[in-house]
């Protein structure tokens, strides 16, 4: 059982950056602009490919260039893979990033999504598992150690690193989302990033990484429990909501997630099976997801973020807060993202941090 609740003043906030879309050298500014509002963490996708298309810059070069804007807010991707990186080059990549922001970097790792792999040959086998082989392999590098290890994705052989994290490691946050690997997370992780849920489904899957963590010794205390959001402000909150419905297959993107919710709607057999994890960026699956996305329930795709009024995105966070969220990653979709973000800074952000 958890032995500290979450509270309005231990929270932590962050933003995602506004990929795809955005020109490489307007993401700097932005990041600084939110860590000058107050938030505390800065965070890009770890992608190759994304839906919907748009820019897409290569995640460690532009954390490095965000490092050297920014002074204080955490930096991490969410989520890089296993599969694209060799560990020690990974491995050495963070620790040049975490050198350059003087120790603010998380690392965030998940199973891989197919979009990013399969279009380059990329194999993506027993994702799992080389997961959990991965974290291993990069936490002993960064310790400093000289490494041997015969395993079932790596070898090597007296490998060592020349450059290691400020702090002698880096957080490695999981991005979790199945029983195994929220399990998985509350044995192994420093954190847990979660996709997108409804209050109560992050409660339901914060049980499965605690029974992680009480199976390793550990408890909830000893995990970072974040979660990234879409996250609307306006004065009316029909104008939040309805920024909301034009994403709905972004803010749910797959049929299992909105039936485990409790909505029960029917599908076409070709969208049944749908998932973000397993789509491939042509026309045929950017099609499913507009299709699918016209289908979810739009009171579904409001219960799943943060919109509203500001007191409306005050109370929702507190729910998110009652369910186990210790930090929020938020991607602002406006309608006028900096009418989002001066909210945030001046009312929302204050009313968490006071103490």
């Amino acid at each position: 059982m958890r032995s500290t609740e979450p509270t309005k003043n231990n929270i932590r906030f962050g933003c995602l950056l506004p990929v795809p879309g955005t020109p490489v050298k307007k993401m700097f500014k932005i990041a600084k602009v939110n860590e000058e509002a107050g938030f505390d963490s800065i965070w890009v996708p770890d992608h190759i490919l994304f839906i919907p298309p748009g820019i897409v810059p290569e995640a460690w070069s532009t954390l490095a260039a965000v490092a050297a804007e920014t002074e204080k807010a955490a930096l991490g991707t969410c989520v890089s893979d296993p599969h694209r990186y060799h560990p020690a080059v990974l491995a050495q990549k963070v620790a040049t990033v975490d050198q350059i922001s003087g120790g603010r970097v998380i690392l965030g790792l998940g199973a891989g999504e197919a979009m990013n792999l399969e279009p380059f040959g990329i194999k993506w086998k027993k994702p799992v598992s080389k997961l959990i082989e991965f974290a291993t392999v990069i936490r002993k590098l960064w310790s400093g150690e000289i490494l041997n290890h015969e395993g079932r994705f790596w070898k090597l052989k007296d490998a060592f690193l020349q450059i290691n994290p400020v702090k002698g490691r880096v957080p490695i946050y999981f991005g979790a989302n199945g029983p195994r690997t929220l399990r998985l997370t509350g044995e192994m992780a420093d954190g847990w990033l979660s996709i997108p849920l409804s209050p109560k489904l992050y409660e339901k899957h914060l049980k499965l990484v605690e029974e992680g963590a009480e199976k390793a010794g550990r408890s909830l205390d000893d995990i970072d429990t974040g979660v990234y959001l879409y996250t609307s402000v306006t004065e009316k909150a029909e104008d939040a909501y309805k920024q909301i419905e034009k994403i709905r297959s972004q803010v749910i993107p797959s049929p299992e997630l909105l039936r485990e919710a409790g909505y029960d709607v029917e599908l076409p057999e070709e969208l049944q099976s749908i998932s973000y994890v397993k789509a491939l960026l042509n026309s045929e699956w950017v099609e499913k997801f507009l299709a699918f996305g016209e289908l979810i329930p739009r009171e579904a795709a409001i219960e799943f973020s943060i919109a509203g009024t500001v007191e409306d995105c005050i109370n929702k966070i507190d729910e998110f807060v009652k369910a186990g969220v210790k930090h929020f990653l938020l991607l602002n979709v406006g309608p006028d993202p900096r009418q989002v973000m001066k909210a945030y800074g001046e009312e929302i952000l204050p009313h968490f941090k006071s103490k």
